[in-house]
């Protein structure tokens, strides 16, 4: 009877593994993608940070207005994400069949993990920045 079960759930349980997989998949490209975003717009900032530093920022107020920025516009983000996926869970609960509007469990999940991501892809580039030599920083352009 085990044997029947298990062939039986057997593809249901392939495609939750697909499923999972593509999931973290997109969960680690959305994470570079932030990275990304936040270390090019660092980058392009960094005469201006180097100036501050020149004029006598310290190195803490540059990461805190680095990482201030960069969660502001992750919890935009999250806020429409989250409203994107309320609408989806809403047309996919008429589509098929014993699905909710939403899984408040899930969405915080993903929510506390982008979030995260955010702050980790934030911190790195602002470490970075922080640390430039004023001189350098202010002769690179």
């Amino acid at each position: 009877m085990d044997q029947i079960i298990g062939e039986r759930l057997a593809p249901d349980r392939l495609n939750i593994a697909l499923y999972g997989g593509l999931a973290a998949l997109a969960l680690v490209l959305a994470a570079l993608g932030i990275y990304g975003v936040m270390a090019y717009t660092v980058a392009q900032r960094t005469s201006e940070i180097g100036l501050r530093m020149a004029l006598g920022a310290e190195q803490a107020q540059v990461r805190l207005e680095v990482l201030r920025e960069g969660l502001m516009l992750a919890a935009g983000g999250l806020v429409l994400g989250l409203a994107g996926a309320y609408a989806l869970g809403r047309g996919m609960q008429s589509t098929l069949y014993g699905t909710g509007a939403v899984s408040l469990p899930v969405l915080l999940a993903v929510g506390l993990v982008l979030l995260g991501a955010a702050l980790v892809a934030c911190y790195v580039p602002a470490r970075r920045a922080s640390a430039v030599d004023p001189m350098i920083a202010l002769r690179q352009e």
